[in-house]
């Protein structure tokens, strides 16, 4: 399960789409719909939270909701005094600077392939085959468009 805010939705993006090319039941969690999407969740599961100031109420709950289902929870947020970081004891602090009038992406993307680093070393040599169908299921479906150099 990955929750975000959105300021850090492009870092949930990248965490979505490292994991789901090396293994199944990834989901992003949409704000406009975590109480349904969030039922079949179980202690079985894992969930990683990406927020920063200012912290999106609609995050904070479904982290809550997950937690109370007994899912554990790593954070990753901005600072210790983030909602995120008081509700569990698996967060992580990311300086997140501003760039222009905005704040930079950069960070949590980086942390995000951090994890899918360790994510994919954890799972080992059994995500070839999985990585190895999905390139297969490109090539069928076409998804990538084929130029001549």
């Amino acid at each position: 399960w990955i929750l975000s805010g959105e300021t850090s939705r492009a870092g949930a993006y990248t965490l979505l789409s490292g994991l789901s090319m090396i293994r199944d039941g990834v989901q992003l969690i949409d704000q406009h719909n975590f109480g349904r999407d969030l039922s079949g969740a179980t202690a079985r599961d894992a969930a990683v939270a990406f927020d920063f100031a200012r912290y999106r109420r609609s995050c904070v709950c479904a982290a809550r909701a997950l937690l109370d289902l007994g899912v554990p929870l790593v954070s990753i947020t901005d600072s210790p005094l983030s909602p995120l970081a008081s509700i569990t004891d698996s967060w992580c602090v990311l300086k997140v600077p501003g760039v222009g009038p905005f704040d930079s992406s950069l960070p949590a993307v980086l942390a995000a392939e951090l994890l899918v680093v360790e994510v994919a070393g954890e799972l080992g040599p059994k995500i070839h085959d999985r990585i190895d169908r999905l390139e297969q299921l490109w090539n069928k479906t076409e998804t990538f468009h084929r130029h001549s150099r």
